[in-house]
């Protein structure tokens, strides 16, 4: 299951861009071997990602990368491939870097408890990001930047309502793979619906939160339930393969259909019609945050130690000024 779990963060999938631009002697491994040099840089932060692949955290790396390069500082890239056994190997590695803060892109929140600890009482400022690490770790963490996913549900569920109007409707949800985020999102929408007149009938997980089986959930939606009106899906490429299977059964008008992320792929849907709106997450900003908070602690500040990334609604209304990065 836990395998299953890392694929969260294709959410997104949350997620496009190489390197925009190089920080002195950034660089990327799975398993380094011996300390990287990192210049004359002012300062030196650990980046342990999921998977550099995967278009969401290629944008946050990215811009990481930039503001570093901008602030004379360095970062050490470890890509552990959605392999949390290769995750903790990496923050071990880190311990011998000399760096001063570590970036940790969560693969498995409980897991990786034992090397955020390790990297804590070693004197490394440890600043999750996106994905929330086990409440075991809160010790051990100097803050944590990332979305409220009940807010996000919330939002989702104003979009749907917003779509169906008074009159309401029965609706379904397209979760991905099992975790805190899907558990938090899907809450959020069904409370948000309290009190109207949209229905939750069902919920199905699209398994490794792959758009195929999306596809494959929103067709049996459709045979189970005639009278369908609208469908949550838990990120804009799922959404994708729910408008597939809409689209082949000739009802892509008669059902309503709510993204999350603000993809590309997202924004053409919504230009087209084929989707009503998504719920958007300010990935360039998350990079920033997290930067702006390393850099105060490296120098003895006191940081928040949570901070929700902006989520936001997008339907035809504001497409104009919504710039997709991923």
């Amino acid at each position: 299951m836990k395998k299953m779990y890392v694929f969260m963060m294709a959410i997104l999938t949350f997620f496009v861009l190489s390197a925009c631009a190089a920080p002195k002697q950034s660089s990327t491994s799975t398993a380094p071997a011996e300390k990287q040099d990192t210049g004359d840089a002012d300062y030196v932060i650990g980046a342990l990602w999921s998977a550099t692949s995967v278009p969401p955290v290629q944008v946050i790396k990215n811009r990481l990368e930039e503001v570093a390069a901008e602030t004379n500082g360095a970062i050490v890239n470890m890509d552990a491939q959605f392999d949390p056994q290769t995750q903790a190997t990496q923050a071990r590695n880190l311990l011998t870097q000399g760096v001063d803060a570590v970036f940790v892109n969560v693969i498995d929140p409980e897991g990786i408890v034992p090397s955020v600890k390790e990297l804590e009482e070693a004197g490394i400022h440890v600043i999750i990001g996106t994905l929330p690490v086990s409440s075991a770790a809160d010790e051990y963490i100097t803050s944590f930047v990332g979305p409220d996913n009940i807010k996000g549900g919330n939002i989702a569920a104003e979009l749907m309502q917003e779509a169906l109007g008074d009159a309401g409707g029965k609706v379904a949800i397209i979760e991905g793979d099992p975790g805190i985020t899907v558990t938090k999102r899907t809450e959020g929408f069904e409370k948000g619906l309290e009190g109207s007149k949209v229905k939750v009938l069902e919920k199905q997980t699209a398994a490794q939160w792959d758009r195929s089986n999306a596809l494959a959930i929103m067709q049996n939606y459709l045979t189970k339930y005639p009278d369908l009106k609208g469908v949550f899906v838990h990120n804009d490429d799922l959404a994708m393969g729910a408008i597939q299977a809409l689209k082949q059964d000739g009802k892509l008008d008669q059902v309503t259909v709510i993204g999350f992320g603000g993809t590309f792929e997202g924004v053409d849907a919504i230009k087209a019609g084929e989707m009503y709106g998504t719920v958007t997450e300010d990935l360039v900003w998350t990079a920033e945050k997290q930067m702006e908070i390393a850099q105060k602690v490296i120098k003895g500040e006191k940081v928040e130690k949570k901070v929700d990334v902006p989520l936001g609604k997008l339907t035809k209304e504001n497409l104009d000024s919504f710039k997709p990065t991923y």
